[in-house]
């Protein structure tokens, strides 16, 4: 009668140490599935939305997420679980991150806390951690939204991703104190992401007791990630690009005839403007050497061809796609900036006076 029980006993110990390795194998097949949808697509991005890149996620690989998403409780599970819920968040796929999540919710809620909760919109996703919840993302998705129409509005830029087709990413997180300002976060493989900030749960009030500019910097980072300027080592923009996009940004959302509602949270535009930039340079010569000459030249471009002729320019260079990428963020160069923008523009007069005004900043 040892035996039988002896032999219980073995089976039922391989049962355990075999589980976890069946749950990391269905794991990678969803996983690795959805990794290699994004690099062909990074490499070869053509007109492909994400929404049509999730769509062709291979049977096998959704059949592997639906047998984690039934299986028992045992270890090796919840790490699974977790590692496919942050793949479909490189897909936008906001259903398969909630299922992992709400599985993970029983099986390990600290490991569902930091997952954090996803909203998804047309253009863009958003991801809130450090105990936000929905209907906070909701908020700034009408925020993110309107910003984006507004710099639709003056600009019209094509893209918000390093990688075509590819939605933007804002990860808003609730911290106790903002230590530091949001920021475009360059490092993610498949997608541009920007990292926010809040220290409210209802609302966005900017500045900040602390005089903090979020939504400013909502739209100061935004700049980043349209256009970063230079090289690793060479910033050729000093930081001007996306100070000048903020601020303009600003304005036009604050002196919209049809305000948002959110709007009247935000109080950035008493301390940054374009109208306050364009008073204080006044005196500043256009220049490539430093911030304010840099600021100053691409507010003499606003003032001379505006702003639909800047985006436009952006525009034919992403078309050509001939900038320098690090880790698929595109790099612009003064000069070729200049080329673009006189193919946007008609007349020798006009031609003329945007040759001279970038002539006289590279001295």
């Amino acid at each position: 009668m040892q035996v039988p029980s002896l032999a219980l006993a073995l089976c039922a110990t391989l049962t355990l140490s075999v589980a976890p390795d069946r749950y990391e194998r269905l794991a990678d097949t969803y996983v690795e599935a959805i990794e290699a949808l994004n690099e062909d697509h990074a490499h070869k991005p053509g007109k492909t939305t994400e929404a049509q890149l999730a769509k062709q996620v291979p049977g096998k690989a959704n059949k592997a997420f639906e047998k984690l998403l039934g299986s028992e409780s045992a270890d090796g599970l919840p790490e699974a679980l977790e590692r496919c819920a942050k793949a479909a968040l490189d897909l936008d796929l906001v259903r398969d991150f909630d299922a992992a999540r709400e599985a993970l919710l029983e099986l390990d809620p600290d490991r569902a806390a930091q997952l954090g909760v996803a909203l998804s919109r047309e253009r863009f996703l958003l991801i809130g951690e450090g105990g936000l919840e929905l209907p906070y993302l909701e908020h700034f998705a009408e925020i993110l939204g309107d910003v984006l129409g507004a710099y639709d509005d003056v600009f019209g830029f094509d893209e918000y991703s390093k990688v075509p087709g590819k939605k933007l990413r804002v990860r808003v997180h609730l911290v106790d104190a903002i230590t530091k300002p949001p920021h475009f976060a360059p490092q993610h493989a498949y997608h541009s992401e920007v990292d926010f900030p809040v220290i409210d749960t209802e609302r966005l009030d900017s500045p900040t007791d602390k005089g903090q500019f979020l939504f400013y910097g909502l739209c100061h980072e935004l700049g980043h990630v349209i256009a970063m300027w230079g090289d690793r080592s060479n910033q050729a923009d000093h930081h001007a690009w996306a100070h000048y996009t903020g601020v303009t940004i600003v304005e036009h959302l604050a002196e919209s005839r049809k305000k948002p509602k959110w709007l009247s949270h935000c109080r950035d535009k008493q301390w940054r403007s374009l109208s306050k930039e364009r008073k204080q340079l006044e005196d500043t010569a256009p220049s490539t050497q430093d911030n304010d000459g840099v600021l100053k030249l691409l507010i003499e471009l606003h003032d001379s061809v505006g702003p639909d002729a800047i985006g436009s320019a952006i525009n034919r260079l992403d078309e050509q796609d001939e900038r320098l990428r690090i880790n698929a963020v595109r790099y612009y160069e003064f000069p070729a900036l200049e080329e673009a923008l006189l193919s946007e523009l008609k007349g020798k007069q006009a031609k003329r006076k945007l040759k001279a005004l970038f002539a006289d900043a590279t001295k």
